[in-house]
């Protein structure tokens, strides 16, 4: 049985959502040895105007265990998501790859599959850069670095990086049926390729 980490970072719990569709979609296709973390944020309850049905899916993901570097050792495949800022990942999910240092030395990474999710407010925020800053990531780390088939969804044709998910600036409320279904796809794509 392969060994999966999702980890994520969500503000607005959009990111939480499309982590939580990885999970249940691996669970779904018989994957046992997986792993839903997220990135500490000590910002996340200070969100006064946060709607009611957001707060209850960031009530769900307080529950989840915070990501350490070490969640990363030993897995075949880790899936990592961030909110896209300024075409790159949060603070938050940075400071978490920083922390990862010091086993960049050791090459306790290298061979480990990545993959990659952001949720961006507009097309203009730059969700793409966002993805390749994760994958650069994970080049320097020496993980093999998964792209989205074209061809995933017949019909649909998907940048290479990973999921991109326009909330529209919106808060979690649940994800669109069209994003479930990419998520469900490429989730047995990857159970393929490790």
């Amino acid at each position: 049985m392969k060994k999966i980490a999702v980890i994520f970072h969500s503000v607005c719990g959009n990111d939480y959502l499309i982590a939580r569709t990885f999970y249940e979609s691996f669970i779904d296709n018989g994957q046992k040895n997986i792993s839903c973390c997220r990135i500490e944020d000590p910002d996340w309850k200070s969100q006064p105007d946060t709607p009611e049905i957001a707060q209850k899916h960031l009530n769900d993901m307080f529950n989840l265990p915070v990501a350490t570097p070490e969640i990363l050792l030993d897995k075949d495949l880790v899936i990592l998501g961030s909110p896209t800022y300024f075409g790159n990942v949060s603070s938050e999910m940075k400071i978490f790859m920083d922390a990862t240092s010091k086993y960049w030395f050791e090459g306790r990474f290298a061979g480990t599959k990545l993959a990659a999710f952001t949720s961006f407010g507009s097309s203009e925020t730059g969700g793409n850069l966002c993805l390749q800053a994760i994958h650069t990531y994970g080049q320097h780390m020496g993980m093999i670095s998964i792209s989205i088939p074209t061809n995933l969804v017949k019909g649909k044709i998907f940048a290479p990086y990973g999921i991109l998910y326009n909330s529209q600036s919106k808060y979690a409320e649940q994800l669109d049926k069209e994003t479930i279904t990419v998520i469900k796809s490429f989730s047995q794509y990857l159970l393929k390729v490790i």
